[in-house]
């Protein structure tokens, strides 16, 4: 693989890596070749969108030798892609990444092969030959992160790595839903899709159910105290509202995928709703099944944290002797870093009792656009706490907070979006914040919040069908692993349980931790020869427990950059 069609030399070396990791068989190897042959596209992606390969084992294969197969392709995504070529909206639908242009063919990053109308499509759009591959989701992930704007429409979130958010309501932006009945027949899928959310939530539903009939399409609300209500809209609304739920669970990134199955958030003013998203086929077209779900933590007792993370717990300790110091807390969201907070003041327990945090960690910080910051800080402050909540560290002005307070008080600041604490050591590093932080940081904290298991559905799974034969260090050890099928218990409960799942990074002695060149990738790699652990891990170990579903941690995994 390179930036241009590599040669038969380097194919088959590709394919003999294929074999070798238990990816493709031989034959295999063989027929995506002729098919690349006769129609073009790399061998990668022509095993995919035959069916001769695992995508998730496909995926976990390039991760691990992306760079080393094609060393031109992954620099260029990573440096200067040419994102100008391909709406953004497109880009986070479809998951892919346009690359480089050379003699009039692009080369073009998918995660998928499932879609064979989207490459002629692209040729059309962009008046180039496509010459598809299929790219590690981590890089595209990070590709779609930091070259694309995430609101690619008012109220439409993509968060690549993570659940991508829907506005219902957002009084400060002035984003207001309408009555479903008034909209008009040609509305955008995104005013039908806020109408019908906030109709849900008004009437208390738990489940929509979307259908297309001949003449119109149905939408039946229904819940615990809410008998099947019924609502009819233009049939016409039915294809632009499937494609935005698709692409906001995710769905249409995972291919050939049974059953089709994805998650998003509704924000409705500071309230978060999860929507399970799950596709029926159907005559007239997939009917769609939108379950919302009240979001609920799992806590975790002192006992189970100091026994799962020791070095936290030393460092908290540590902490409370010297009455101050740095403590980062990173998450793919703001409730994820909250999870991180209630970790940290579990640990701290009666110690340092008069804290403050500056804003509430798990909200939009509404008011923070007419306070200024110092405003807020000085405020904070006043009653001198002994422990203080800064939210986000990268902003303008915090990080110098942070340390400047770290030398009179316990400071806990959150550091969002980060996947893990490796991603968000990097990301102060590359922000040159190491001088400024790491006198006192005593370390960061990483959290992820993964589905628990639901025990009245549970269907067993080999994660071995999927993970690649790894070192000890990343293995996947025996257990109880499960998937969630989906059932009155889970569901359609109304209820979403989440189970926190922690990693603790801090400085080694003699060895710096914010260091401006270090990438993420090498520091959970290193940690894990050390017997360290990862969040990969931690998710591992919990799914082999039966503790969360299995694809929650494989996810992580699949989106690490």
């Amino acid at each position: 693989m390179s930036d241009r069609r590599p040669p038969g030399e380097d194919r088959r070396l590709l394919g003999d890596l294929l074999v070798e990791a238990g990816i493709a068989t031989r034959e295999a190897v063989g027929s995506g070749l002729e098919e690349q042959r006769l129609r073009g596209g790399r061998l990668g992606y022509n095993l995919l969108k035959l069916g001769l390969a695992i995508p998730a084992a496909m995926h976990l294969f390039l991760k691990e030798n992306f760079e080393t197969l094609a060393p031109e392709l992954a620099d260029t995504l990573r440096t200067s892609p040419a994102v100008d070529l391909i709406p953004a909206r497109l880009a986070h639908f479809y998951g892919m990444v346009p690359v480089s242009v050379q003699d009039g063919v692009l080369a073009l990053g998918l995660m998928s092969a499932d879609m064979p109308a989207l490459i002629p499509s692209v040729e059309e759009l962009t008046g180039l030959r496509v010459d598809p591959f299929i790219c590690p989701p981590s890089l595209v992930t990070d590709v779609l992160a930091r070259f694309y704007p995430s609101e690619v429409e008012t109220g439409v979130l993509y968060r690549p790595g993570t659940d991508h958010a829907f506005v219902v309501s957002d009084r400060r932006r002035r984003v207001l839903p309408t009555l479903p009945e008034v909209l008009r027949d040609d509305a955008p899928a995104t005013d039908r899709l806020r109408a019908l959310g906030a109709e849900a939530i008004r009437r208390g539903a738990r489940r929509i159910r979307i259908e297309p009939h001949r003449e119109a399409m149905r939408v039946t609300f229904s819940g615990r105290r809410l008998h099947d209500q019924e609502l009819w809209q233009p049939h016409g609304s039915y294809a632009g509202l499937a494609r935005l739920l698709e692409g906001l669970s995710g769905i249409a990134t995972r291919g050939r995928v049974v059953p089709r199955e994805g998650r998003f958030l509704l924000l409705a003013d500071g309230r978060r709703i999860a929507v399970s998203v799950s596709a029926l086929p159907g005559l007239e077209g997939d009917s769609l099944m939108l379950d919302l779900r009240e979001e609920r933590i799992t806590p975790a007792s002192r006992d189970e944290i100091e026994a799962a993370l020791p070095d936290l717990s030393r460092a908290v300790d540590h902490l409370a002797e010297k009455t101050r110091g740095l403590l980062v807390v990173a998450g793919s969201d703001p409730v994820e870093a909250n999870a991180g907070v209630d970790c940290v003041l579990a640990l701290l327990g009666d110690r340092r009792p008069r804290r403050v945090s500056l804003a509430d960690t798990g909200s939009t910080a509404q008011d923070e656009e007419e306070i200024p910051f110092e405003a807020l800080l000085d405020r904070s402050l006043a009653d001198s706490p002994h422990l203080v909540v800064l939210p986000d560290l990268v902003r303008p002005g915090r990080a110098v907070a942070a340390r400047d307070q770290a030398s009179r008080r316990i400071v806990v600041a959150t550091l969002v979006p980060a996947i893990d604490a490796c991603a968000a050591v990097a990301a102060l590093g590359r922000a040159g914040l190491g001088p400024l932080l790491r006198g006192p940081l005593a370390g960061v904290l990483g959290v992820r919040l993964m589905e628990r298991l639901c025990v009245a559905c549970r269907r067993p799974v080999d994660p071995f069908e999927f993970l690649l034969p790894a070192p000890g260090h990343r293995g996947a050890a025996s257990g109880a692993y499960g998937v969630a099928q989906g059932c009155a218990s889970c569901r359609t409960s109304g209820l979403l349980l989440w189970e926190p799942i922690f990693e603790f990074l801090g400085p080694l002695p003699g060895e710096e931790l914010l260091l401006p060149d270090v990438p993420a990738r090498a520091l959970r790699e290193d940690r894990a020869r050390r017997g360290t652990g990862t969040l990969f891990l931690a998710g591992l170990a919990k799914a082999a427990a039966g503790i969360v579903d299995a694809r929650e941690p494989l996810r992580l995994l699949l989106h690490e950059q």
